[in-house]
Parts: structure tokens; sequence; C-alpha cells
């Protein structure tokens, strides 16, 4: 589940670091939840909750045990998974990433298609991004939360660069064949209370176990 969170968030939130434009936003400073559906080739899907506030994230993914919850917070570089069972929770650091996304912002070339569509009822515009070992990813976006990838990989944003939101992705292997997807079913604006970005003052902290550091 560690790597499932890291690696949705470095792979389908990786082209904000290198598309700007777009029209029809649900804006930049959001509040409330968004219901993305997943789903990798092979593999039941399922619903995650995302809760986006400010500068912060709370991802809730359903599991066999219970809802695992983790919460995303770039200025810090990090993502903090939330154990609510034993009461802890472990820091994933992510200047030196894990999982890497299935195009690598750092070697991907990405290029409107002029289409547009419309997903949870916004309009999101069409783009792609090929990586250079083949691997390509098809998005659409839409301008929305602050989410800034580039303090994920130790690298700021552009200057004035729009922060922009995948309302919709398929990545694909160096072959063209499809790895998974994901769509926004549903985006509701609400307030949300501060204390779902927050560690409760009474977890404690553990230690990342070493296979998942590498």
């Amino acid at each position: 589940m560690l790597q499932r969170m890291r690696t949705l968030a470095l792979s389908t939130l990786g082209l904000a670091l290198v598309i700007c434009g777009c029209s029809k936003p649900f804006g930049p400073g959001f509040e409330g939840e968004i219901t993305m559906h997943t789903q990798r080739v092979g593999e039941s899907g399922s619903d995650m909750i995302v809760k986006s506030k400010a500068d912060k994230f709370r991802f809730d993914v359903p599991s066999a045990t219970g809802t695992s919850t983790a919460i995303l917070d770039p200025g810090a570089n990090k993502m903090t998974m939330l154990l609510d069972a034993q009461k802890s929770y472990m820091d994933l650091d992510f200047s030196k990433p894990s999982a890497q996304p299935s195009t690598n912002p750092d070697t991907s070339t990405a290029k409107a298609t002029g289409k547009h569509e419309t997903v949870a009822g916004i309009d999101c515009e069409d783009w792609t991004a090929t990586d250079a070992s083949g691997k390509h990813t098809d998005v659409c976006l839409a301008a929305g939360p602050a989410f800034d990838l580039g303090a994920l990989s130790g690298k700021p944003s552009g200057a004035g660069q729009k922060q922009m939101f995948p309302l919709k992705s398929v990545d694909y292997d160096a072959k063209g064949a499809e790895l998974s997807r994901m769509e926004v079913t549903k985006i509701e604006k609400k307030k949300l209370d501060d204390s779902l970005f927050a560690i409760p003052a009474d977890y404690k902290k553990l230690e990342l176990p070493a296979m998942l550091k590498r």
C-alpha cells in the first residue's frame, strides 16, 4: 500500500511539472473532496478519496483491513502514512523516490492533442507525455488544486507555471500496452477541518521498513 500511494502521487500527477494552461478550472484554491477510480490491468479497481486544502492533500484508500490514509505535504517533500490501528505513523521522504512514475518528468516531453473532454463535469485538455524509454501517458488536465510536483522531485516549479490536476490518465508501456488508468468521478467543494491534514498528537512515529526505502 505504501508503494501504491507513492507511485500514484508520482505518476498520475507527474505532468504538473511540464504542462500549463487549461480552461474552466475547479480552482487552484480548491478545498474539498475528489473521488478517483484507479485500476491496474488484471486487478480490480478501487475508489480513492483525495481531500485538498491549502497546500496539503489527504489520500483515503480502502483496503482489506480498512481504510489506508496518507497525508501529502509537497512543501515539506514528504508523505505521511497514518496507521490508525497502531496509533502510529511513518514518513516517506520524496527527495530520493523509490517508485518512479511511468513517464519520468525529468525525461518526458509533453504535447497537447488539441482535444478536450468533460470529466466529472469539468472541462480538461488532453495531453500525451512520452518518456525516452518509449513509455507514455495520456492525461486530461484541468487547472485545479496547487499540486506542485516540483517539490516532490526536489526542484522548484518554473516561474509563472500554473498548477494542473489530472482528471483522467492512462499509463502505457513501451510497446503500447495499457498498464493502469485513473479517472476522477466526483468533485465536491466543501470546508474541511484542519485536523484531517495533521498527525494526531497521540500517534507514535515508526521508521519506514528498509525494503521500502530503496
